[in-house]
C-alpha cells in the first residue's frame, strides 16, 4: 500500500500537473479550432519533451 501511495504522489508534482494542463488546453484548442495542426503537433511536442527530459538537466 506504501508503494502505491508514493507513486500517485510522484506523478501528482507540479510538473505533471502543468503539462496535463497544458496538453488538456491545446487539444481543446485543436478541437475547436483555434490551433492548426501545424502548430498542435508542434506545441504538443515541446510539453511532452519538456515532461520526459531528464530531471538534474544533465546531458548523458
Amino acid at each position: 500500500m506504501k508503494e502505491i501511495l508514493q507513486k500517485i504522489s510522484k506523478l501528482i508534482d507540479l510538473k505533471s500537473i502543468v503539462t496535463l494542463m497544458i496538453t488538456i488546453a491545446l487539444v481543446y484548442g485543436f478541437i475547436v479550432g483555434k490551433i492548426k495542426e501545424e502548430q498542435f503537433v508542434t506545441l504538443a511536442t515541446m510539453v511532452f519533451m519538456f515532461y520526459f527530459q531528464k530531471k538534474g538537466g544533465s546531458n548523458e
